[in-house]
């Protein structure tokens, strides 16, 4: 997912309204797409990305060596920082996979100035993404009680809706409250160029997609190849992508 979260970084810190000189904290920064492109935002950003995940902290201070960002071990729902550290707090792509999205919410405002913006964007995992929810069309039609049990299993699977977004929100006692869409969308060169990166196995729903293959000998490829659309000559085609955003102050 890191091309499309790469797309969809411009269009969320617009939204944010992230201002050069300010002190950002990247919640849930996994292997910091968006700190690299906050710190390349302005010349005095500052940035402190934190992620439960230490091979993605690594990972994250090896690709951005810029010494205005900073990278630690953390979970979002306890954030290791006073009241009032940062200007502002933002979650990429993040909040479904927070295990108790409240309070890691309040915990971004807690660490927030007042007046400081906490925001955050996640995928219409309903009918925004193609990518993900053709893929689960696939997987469904050869492997349905294996798709049963993962939806069961994965809380990534979980989906918003712009309203609960304003609800968690204002429950978590922000206020200026909005709510915006963001779309974007990704060219692929042929079917192995978006097939390739579901068996790398980096993630649940990858490794999943991986031994389902496997145990189908083959058809849950076969399907979802036939549900994409149409490729150009070339083998070639675009997806498009949608994601919801909120923002408030606090």
């Amino acid at each position: 997912m890191g091309r499309w979260s790469a797309r969809l970084t411009p269009f969320f810190l617009r939204f944010a309204g992230v201002q050069d000189g300010q002190h950002v904290l990247d919640v849930g920064c996994g292997t910091g797409i968006l700190s690299r492109m906050l710190v390349s935002h302005g010349a005095t950003i500052r940035v402190t990305g934190i992620d439960p995940v230490l091979a993605y902290v690594s990972f994250a201070r090896e690709e951005t060596p810029d010494s205005r960002a900073h990278f630690e071990v953390g979970a979002a729902e306890t954030l290791p920082f006073p009241e009032g550290t940062f200007d502002a707090a933002l979650a990429l792509l993040a909040l479904q996979d927070f295990a108790d999205p409240a309070r890691a919410v309040s915990e971004m405002r807690r660490v927030t100035r007042p007046g400081g913006v906490v925001a955050a964007c996640l995928w219409d995992f309903r009918d925004g993404l193609p990518m993900l929810s053709l893929f689960w069309q696939a997987a469904e039609a050869v492997a349905p009680d294996a798709v049963a049990r993962q939806r069961e299993l994965n809380p990534a699977l979980r989906c918003a809706t712009p309203h609960e977004l304003q609800v968690l929100w204002r429950n978590c006692g922000l206020s200026n409250i909005a709510t915006t869409t963001l779309e974007t969308s990704m060219q692929f060169s042929s079917f192995d160029d978006f097939w390739q990166p579901y068996l790398g196995r980096s993630t649940p729903s990858s490794a999943f997609a991986a031994a389902v293959n496997i145990q189908t000998d083959g058809a849950l490829a076969a399907v979802l190849r036939n549900k994409l659309p149409s490729p150009q000559p070339d083998g070639s085609f675009v997806l498009p992508a949608r994601a919801w955003a909120v923002k408030g102050t606090t």
